[in-house]
């Protein structure tokens, strides 16, 4: 296994103690981002009403209230992807918490208006629930000591929940960029994201490869059941493309730059996070839309990896250098033949047909978050992820 994959591996198969710590870790970073958010927002944490933000006290209440829906409220928790998402829950302990922190059930525009713990209430609605997690966890425990075959389905939510609260911590990198917020590097950044050597084309022969979560262990419900598909041979980028190679790009069609990106004083700038630094014409270019990464391909003369043709060289090419930012494929998100919903219904099914597929990880990405069968997914003109791209050569 990649080493670069093994915390993501763990977070997926690893037994209660590592979901005890991956649990505790992760609660450590939201409460750093949030510190961050209040010491250039104020106590109340206000942000301007625009589709690309949500309010961050309701993000930080959401995240609490989803570990108690599917554990702390969920009477069939340990029936895993078996429970029913429309039994009935037990009472929460914030009053009303269903019909203001249900982000399938509220609409996005509506979540200024929603009345919500303060500063203070939201910390405290945080702790509880995770206290609560943690208690069930050794429930859990002890239930995969009793019956070692049905850990996947006793410790599926905790896993969820891991990853779901991971999720909304590098969303809040993202809307901190966009509001100039500065943050500090252990609440921003994944340890030990490395720089990008030189591209190189990877050759990969026809091969048949399984596109998808296969065998034991948590797996998003759009991940499975893992499909077999036939590649032809293909050449691929060992590395996303660096600035070095957007700039050229931008130079010669006079194709807009991300507007975190400024030519001031004879170079270039990036902008973000409270700061101006010199554009790294080594690093990966980010804040890339799809359209823009399209545009670059038809002027390189080049194309978009399809999803299993990035996810076999990831796996299989030691020189194929990914993680440094979310990397846009050239296909659609769509469920594989066969799909089936999880529990956790909003997940997936919603966006389907007008995504597209980004595959791999950006710097900010957690390391449990950080594996090749991922998939994310994103609507075609976003910018304000961290996201960049490779190319493949055109078939001819």
């Amino acid at each position: 296994m990649n080493s670069r994959i093994n915390p993501a591996q763990l977070a997926r198969t690893a037994n209660a103690t590592f979901l005890r710590e991956a649990l505790s870790r992760t609660r450590e970073r939201t409460l750093g981002l949030l510190e961050d958010y209040v010491a250039a927002l104020g106590s109340d944490c206000k942000v301007p009403r625009r589709p690309e933000f949500t309010p961050p006290l309701w993000e930080l209440c959401h995240v609490a209230w989803f570990q108690d829906w599917w554990l702390a409220r969920n009477p069939d928790w340990a029936l895993g992807v078996k429970c029913n998402p429309d039994a009935p829950k037990l009472e929460s302990r914030l009053f009303n918490a269903d019909a203001r922190l249900n982000s399938s059930t509220i609409a996005h525009d509506t979540r200024w208006e929603i009345g919500l713990p303060d500063l203070q209430g939201t910390r405290n609605y945080l702790a509880a629930s995770l206290c609560d997690t943690l208690k069930l966890l050794e429930q859990a425990d002890a239930l995969c000591a009793a019956d070692p075959g049905k850990a996947d389905q006793y410790l599926y939510f905790f896993r969820l929940c891991v990853l779901h609260e991971q999720m909304h911590n590098e969303a809040a990198v993202f809307m901190a960029k966009l509001l100039n917020i500065p943050l500090r590097p252990h609440n921003a950044c994944r340890p030990g994201v490395q720089e990008c050597g030189e591209s190189v084309q990877l050759r990969l022969p026809a091969t048949q490869w399984t596109l998808g979560w296969q065998g034991e262990g948590f797996a998003f419900d759009n991940e499975v059941p893992a499909c077999v598909v036939q590649l032809q041979a293909f050449a691929i980028d060992s590395r996303p493309v660096s600035w070095a190679q957007y700039l050229e790009f931008v130079q010669a069609s006079n194709h807009p730059m991300p507007v975190f990106v400024a030519f001031e004083n004879g170079g270039w700038i990036n902008l973000g996070y409270g700061q101006q630094t010199p554009l790294n014409l080594n690093a990966p270019a980010e804040n890339i839309s799809w359209l823009d990464a399209q545009a670059y391909c038809q002027w390189a003369g080049r194309r978009l990896p399809t999803e299993a043709e990035w996810e076999y060289a990831a796996h299989t090419q030691p020189a194929m250098q990914w993680g440094q930012v979310w990397e846009w494929t050239a296909n659609t998100f769509l469920p594989f033949d066969g799909f089936k919903m999880h529990p956790y219904v909003d997940y997936s099914k919603p966006w389907f047909h007008d995504r597209k597929v980004l595959k791999g990880a950006s710097w900010a990405t957690s390391a449990e978050m950080v594996h090749p069968k991922y998939r994310n997914y994103f609507q075609p003109d976003r910018q304000d992820v961290l996201s960049g791209f490779r190319t493949c050569a055109v078939n001819r």
